[in-house]
């Protein structure tokens, strides 16, 4: 029963129900002393900021495992402690409450120093330096307090990149991991895996990780050897209650990643690894852990909190519901706290839109206390609770949620992160800054979504090149080579910063890292004509749908990630934007959709269904990466796998001269006159815009908006 006084808790000062006469806040707080005292051990806050958020809260599930604080699992001995709820003669008719801070940041993607090392310059208000005093902040105003990171912390930047990759420098793989090394410094207590973790292979992971002070943990990935990953891990600590005594609490964390995001590793030669549901894992491991004691258990999800709803067609095994199960995992009983990353949305948002389960301004998922810091190190996650001692164990009374941006790299903890990496940072400049060859032309991909790209062209035409020189001979040499490739840095929710903007003159090895930041392999496909326009459809779903009637619109929807935008060179198309998608955002099929694909075309004539074609992308897209659709049957190139970025490497050293790249219109907007559509790009597009005119599109600049974008006005 919720009280008059606004609360839904059991109230402790008064009988259940009784009205509160007090008309103030504080007042309302008073109704629980020894709630209020509690909420007191978080010196930054007044009890009444907690109160007035305070939804029903959940008793934890009994009974579950143990194991010292660095260790392990399941997998780990039992040491013989016995957790608070054994002991003999701790109730009282006195309430006993425990204030817990939980610190998260989550896909951190090797900023490990606010460095931007693809152009060369400082960003002091991001990465994990700049976040260290924000940590220590928090940790000062909170003695009881964990700190945890969701995945996707190794790769991202060259700094990592270069240990990460054997050959790369004479001092690959030499010393500490930089980010391990900048996660010690901090003293984190547990980390979960993300798929990133495994782009350089699971033999780089297991060097990485040899020398972390804390467990990494992720329920559903399965080695065929054995490995230093545990599914789950028991954090156990001292922590002082309401009345000062000592209490000991066991904190079990759960890991867990999409599958789908690691498919592509499974089609590697040398593949260890295999994944599977990360609901099942988690029932399966959860069983476990309530047998072995835990007090609190938290996911460490390394999975987004969906910002619309998922389709309901759509299975719960499926890759658009793995990719955004945050609120399903949620509803798992025996989850007390869900941490979340992937997506790289923030939680909670008062800016985005509340569905069923979720609750962006408190900070919830079906009424459970959860997070998502976001990325890159921008901001911490600070989740502050309220446990109250009761007979059967631990139970959350209350919680607030709350991300803190980060200050910028000052005092001695971000002193002590940028020490562990100085000696990488440094040999990370000399590769950055060798040079690779010139451009005679500016590469950018402000205009990615709207106009031909250089940056793709590029990318596309090294996979052609090599894959032309893989297939000769062969009877697929004999069908047309097509080449697909999408911008891995074309704003949408990373940013108005998250482009590539490359001047004419010098190239280095830099401008390579910033056109191609991950380390996919190439690979090949044989597609029928159907196909091959059921992937064109589902790249084109990205715009939203458009009408001829004056109206100004966004053109793209943001729910789709900028990199879901396959170009397919080789062939040309219209895209009929009066349409609706073909696809939404979670990769599910609109089947009441036409289709805008019009006019598909090859060396002038039409596409037919039964055409066949060879297309040359990346294992990420081909193995169903981003919620795409796997299509078409395999065609192996090469024994041995090779990294887009290498291809692009020699391109740039096969040109004579400067480079020029010959970036002729793939595809269009069919006319539509009337509509109006509002395309946002960084505010560096507008010294590119009379490349727009040059490819007939009329585009009028706004001022830049209050997130950094820069508006245009398109007709279409």
């Amino acid at each position: 029963m919720k009280n008059s006084c606004g609360s839904p808790y059991p109230c402790h000062g008064a009988p259940a129900g009784d009205q509160c006469r007090s008309g103030d806040a504080q007042a309302r707080a008073a109704t629980c002393p020894d709630l209020a005292n509690a909420l007191r051990q978080f010196k930054t806050w007044q009890t009444t900021d907690l109160y007035s958020s305070l939804r029903v809260g959940h008793t934890t599930a009994k009974g579950r495992h143990l194991n010292d604080k660095r260790s392990i699992t399941g997998q780990g001995d039992h040491m013989g402690k016995l957790s608070d709820r054994d002991w003999p003669g701790q109730f009282s008719d006195q309430r006993v409450t425990l204030a817990l801070r939980v610190l998260e940041t989550t896909d951190l993607h090797g900023q490990a120093r606010g460095y931007d090392y693809f152009n060369d310059r400082p960003a002091p208000r991001r990465g994990l330096a700049a976040l260290a005093s924000e940590i220590a902040q928090a940790r000062s105003e909170a003695p009881n307090c964990l700190l945890f990171d969701c995945g996707d912390f190794l790769q991202g930047t060259p700094l990592t990149q270069l240990w990460s990759e054997p050959g790369e420098t004479a001092d690959s793989h030499d010393g500490e991991n930089p980010m391990i090394a900048a996660m010690n410094a901090l003293g984190y207590d547990a980390a979960a895996l993300g798929n990133h973790e495994f782009d350089f292979g699971l033999a780089s992971l297991e060097r990485a990780l040899e020398t972390a002070h804390f467990p990494t943990v992720c329920a559903n990935l399965h080695a065929s050897s054995d490995t230093p990953i545990r599914p789950w891990a028991m954090i156990e600590r001292r922590f002082r209650d309401s009345h000062g005594t000592e209490r000991h609490l066991r904190v079990a964390v759960i890991g867990v990643l999409p599958p789908p995001s690691l498919a592509w590793l499974e089609t590697r030669p040398e593949a260890e690894l295999s994944t599977s549901s990360l609901l099942e894992a988690m029932k399966a491991q959860l069983r476990l852990i309530r047998a072995a004691g835990a007090d609190l258990v938290v996911a460490l999800a390394h999975t987004g909190i969906s910002p619309l709803p998922l389709d309901q067609n759509a299975p719960q095994g499926s890759a658009a519901a793995a990719e955004r199960a945050a609120v399903t995992i949620a509803q798992l009983d025996g989850i007390d706290i869900v941490l979340a990353g992937h997506d790289h949305l923030r939680f909670p948002d008062p800016s985005r839109p509340s569905f069923a389960g979720i609750d962006p301004v408190l900070g919830t998922l079906h009424g459970k206390p959860a997070l998502n810091a976001g990325a890159g190190g921008t901001h911490l996650g600070v989740l502050d609770l309220v446990l109250e001692k009761r007979k059967e164990g631990w139970a959350l009374a209350a919680h607030r949620a709350e991300l803190r941006p980060a200050q910028g790299e000052s005092g001695p903890d971000s002193a002590a992160v940028l020490a562990s990496s100085a000696r990488a940072h440094r040999r990370t400049l000399d590769h950055i800054r060798r040079p690779i060859g010139t451009t005679a032309e500016p590469l950018h991909s402000y205009f990615t979504q709207i106009a031909p790209d250089r940056t793709l062209a590029l990318t596309i035409a090294a996979k052609r090149r090599y894959a032309r020189e893989k297939l000769a001979g062969r009877p697929e040499a004999d069908l047309p080579l097509l080449g697909a490739a999408s911008s891995f840095k074309s704003g949408g929710t990373a940013g108005s910063a998250h482009f590539i903007d490359i001047p004419a003159g010098p190239l280095r090895m830099s401008h390579l890292d910033d056109i191609y930041l991950f380390n996919n392999m190439v690979a090949a496909v044989e597609l029928s004509g159907a196909e091959l326009r059921d992937w064109l459809e589902q790249a084109v779903s990205i715009y939203n749908q458009q009408r001829a009637d004056g109206r100004l619109r966004m053109l793209c929807d943001f729910a789709f990630a900028s990199y879901h935008f396959d170009v397919i060179a080789g062939l040309t198309y219209e895209i009929d934007l009066s349409q609706p998608p073909r696809f939404r955002p979670d990769g599910s099929l609109n089947t009441a959709a036409r289709g805008r694909i019009r006019d598909l075309r090859h060396e002038g004539a039409r596409v037919s269904d039964t055409d066949r074609f060879i297309v040359v992308s990346n294992d990420f897209r081909l193995s169903g990466g981003g919620g795409f659709k796997q299509r078409g049957r395999p065609v192996s190139l090469a024994p041995e796998p090779m990294r887009v970025r290498d291809l692009l490497l020699q391109e740039i050293d096969a040109q004579q001269g400067p480079l020029r790249i010959d970036a002729p219109p793939i595809w269009r907007f069919a006319p539509l006159p009337g509509a109006r559509a509002l395309y946002h790009t960084g505010p560096g597009a507008s010294a590119y815009l009379s490349e727009l005119a040059q490819v007939g599109l009329q585009a009028d600049p706004g001022p830049v908006d209050a997130n950094g974008f820069l508006p245009l006005e398109i007709a279409l």
